[in-house]
């Protein structure tokens, strides 16, 4: 049973950000509506009033300029996966989106709804963290920009407010020296939620890496960056390994224990770093 609700589809995202102001914290966005609707379902949310923007022009843009990269949040994932201007600019983004659930799924899946539903295991969180990504979010108050590394706040739960509408999601212009990479340790072949998942991006002339974990803390982690210059791989992988121990706090859940958890995130991140070292790209 989904419940009783009220039906909104507005024509702009002034209407639906006045919609949503109106409905305050018993009001929700629908877009993709695949986490959405589960939670319907099974009483985990019961909102009286659906706002469906899937069909806003300004959300359904996907652009790839030489000033940045613009993904609407409406745009599905298999939009995405199969842009080749992404895939040869951000191997591990399209990496990401392709390990979520399925086909037909990613045809309603969104980037931004994968981020906004804030799950510690949430796969484009990782990779938009190295990325150094931002949303764009509107509400009746106007627009302000939410780096993906500040949107989290805990399990399940952001900074966005009750009235707040995401437009899309920008990363940097396309790069390409950037070598970029995500793996993912999930409990069966094929589509399941992470155990833990990895992402990273490294600029070879620049001497930068960056890395981020999934699955493994209340929220998705990015460590600090790490300077390659002069450092051997073994010592780089070693120095990420000792900062990633440190940073994350592996739990005990129906996917795997925080002692498994512990064991494998240190073979992800070799070979995470084994992709973007050798320029492999990512790997799943």
């Amino acid at each position: 049973m989904l419940g009783r609700f009220e039906y909104a589809r507005p024509q702009s995202v002034d209407e639906a950000c006045r919609l949503l102001a109106e409905g305050g914290r018993a009001a929700a966005v629908l877009a993709g509506g695949t986490d959405l609707l589960v939670d319907l379902r099974n009483g985990f949310r019961s909102p009286s009033l659906l706002v469906d923007v899937k069909r806003l022009g300004e959300l359904q843009a996907l652009k790839t300029r030489s000033d940045e990269t613009v993904v609407g949040a409406a745009v599905p994932l298999n939009v995405v996966v199969e842009n080749r201007e992404l895939r040869k600019a951000y191997a591990g983004l399209s990496d990401a989106a392709l390990s979520i659930a399925t086909y037909q799924l990613r045809n309603r899946a969104t980037v931004a709804g994968n981020l906004c539903n804030a799950s510690p295991a949430a796969d484009m969180a990782p990779i938009l963290l190295v990325l150094d990504a931002e949303l764009t979010v509107q509400n009746a108050k106007g627009t302000r920009a939410v780096p993906v590394a500040t949107l989290f706040t805990g399990a399940k739960r952001t900074c966005l407010v009750p009235g707040d509408v995401v437009i899309d999601v920008r990363m940097p212009p396309l790069d390409g020296e950037l070598r970029t990479a995500f793996r993912k340790q999930q409990r069966i072949r094929g589509h399941d939620l992470a155990v833990v998942n990895a992402a990273a991006a490294y600029a070879p002339s620049r001497a930068t890496l960056r890395v981020a974990v999934g699955s493994c803390a209340p929220t998705p982690v990015l460590l600090e960056p790490f300077d390659t210059k002069g450092t051997s791989p073994q010592a780089l992988a070693d120095e990420v390994l000792r900062a990633a121990a440190a940073a994350t706090a592996p739990i005990d859940d129906v996917r795997a224990s925080a002692a498994y958890r512990r064991a494998v995130l240190p073979v992800l991140l070799r070979r995470l770093l084994a992709d973007v070292v050798s320029g492999r790209g990512g790997g799943i």
